[in-house]
């Protein structure tokens, strides 16, 4: 008998992720086609990816749908199956083997009880984050491909593992009857991504065509899942993507010192877009014009890359509400380590640009990736402990929080949060 996997599909319903995969895209000029893997063009992890939302599908029955085509001369009824390829090697007598006799347990409610846990260990290992494919019947029709046929996934790992980005193996296998033994006829690799829930602007879900450049991109997912790996809230979420930003300096990025930081950005264009693709190329070490960033480039990034996670932050700043600019403490600004006034000569900035939570007030919690802030009880002067402001209330005068430990005592009670513009608050990217 042949049998042959021919395609899959992850996200089969484009109009919910409840079940299933969410509407994703790879960069701003490819859309990944559906079904994700194509027999003959997927070989490798990255040529088959899909996203998953733990929010969204939390609780729920996990389906895909496949493919399959026979050579046989008549039509026939199989049961198939997709395992780990180290569980699709075992058989429940290894498990039984591995466990000894009954005899020498103190039950056999306990000798079972360990013997499916066991088996399920064996058969959904933690690094198999979509666990396996339970079996179920296919017709198969003969030198036809058969219809889109769904199953069920079982024993997965999306609830528990957190934000990640995980290389999926299964090994496909047939038999005729329940009497007969699992043979394998395929092997297929995915990158599955997996996020807390559904993305938040700038990323957009619908509508789902090829034209709609803000879908999210598995590029930006590469990355944000692994710099948020394991992440179960928002704020752990966002503060792992805040923490690998500021450390991109000084070998990926350094402050705009040369351009006096604004408005010479670069990855910011005049008609305020995000110019993700020209990170994503920074981050792969593509040759780009000096890599110099701002505070308003940091919190794009800073924002782009949390919210495709499902975090919910916001693009704006702060600014001397009876004044030109407010006084700094001393502080490092990414690439540097060296604790100063901004760029060694300057007493202060302008505006700063951060990302935030919530409404932008003095009670809502910042995630600032262009500078530390000295984390000691005096923060104007030594010694100085660095401090990355993730998750940081921006606070009232005399708390000892962000406004404190960014702003000089002179300047911290006239230098207020301001609420930016809805176009510049979650930047398109391009």
């Amino acid at each position: 008998m042949s049998v042959t996997l021919l395609a899959i599909k992850f996200n089969h319903d484009p109009t919910s992720a409840r079940n299933d995969a969410f509407n994703i895209r790879q960069d701003v000029d490819d859309f990944v086609t559906v079904p994700e893997w194509r027999r003959g063009f997927s070989v490798r992890p990255r040529d088959s990816v899909a996203a998953y939302a733990i929010e969204e599908t939390r609780g729920r029955t996990i389906t895909i749908q496949a493919q399959f085509g026979s050579t046989d001369a008549f039509p026939s009824v199989v049961e198939i199956r997709a395992m780990h390829p180290r569980a699709a090697a075992l058989q429940p007598e290894d498990v039984l083997r591995a466990l000894g006799s009954p005899r020498a347990w103190p039950s056999f409610a306990q000798y079972m009880w360990y013997a499916n846990l066991l088996w399920r260990r064996w058969s959904s290992p933690d690094d198999n984050v979509l666990g396996n494919v339970s079996a179920r019947q296919v017709n198969l029709r003969p030198g036809r491909a058969t219809d889109f046929v769904t199953f069920n996934l079982e024993s997965h790992h999306l609830w528990r593992l957190g934000v990640g980005a995980h290389d999926v193996t299964w090994r496909w296998q047939f038999r005729r009857s329940s009497a007969e033994p699992w043979q394998d006829f395929a092997e297929s690799t995915h990158r599955i991504f997996t996020t807390l829930r559904l993305p938040t602007a700038p990323w957009l879900q619908q509508p789902y065509e090829p034209g709609n450049t803000q879908l999210p991109w598995t590029d930006v997912l590469d990355y944000a899942c692994r710099w948020a790996r394991g992440a179960q809230t928002q704020a752990a979420a966002a503060t792992g993507v805040t923490n690998a930003v500021y450390n991109l300096g000084p070998t990926v990025v350094q402050y705009n010192c040369p351009g006096q930081g604004a408005p010479n950005y670069i990855l910011i264009t005049p008609f305020d877009a995000f110019k993700c693709t020209a990170f994503i190329g920074l981050l792969r070490g593509e040759p780009f014009r000096p890599p110099w960033v701002n505070c308003a480039d940091c919190a794009a990034v800073v924002t782009s890359f949390s919210n495709i996670l499902g975090c919910d932050l916001t693009e704006s700043g702060m600014f001397n509400e009876v004044g030109t600019y407010f006084a700094t403490n001393p502080i490092r600004v990414i690439g540097s380590f060296i604790w100063q006034l901004p760029c060694g000569t300057w007493p202060g900035f302008a505006y700063h640009e951060v990302a935030w939570t919530g409404d932008v007030t003095e009670e809502d919690n910042v995630f600032d990736a262009c500078l530390l802030v000295n984390g000691s009880a005096n923060p104007t002067r030594a010694p100085f402990v660095p401090l990355l402001p993730a998750n940081l209330r921006y606070g009232r005068p005399g708390q000892g929080l962000y406004r404190d430990r960014l702003i000089a005592p002179a300047f911290r009670a006239t230098t207020v949060p301001v609420l930016l513009a809805p176009a510049l608050q979650r930047r398109i990217v391009i």
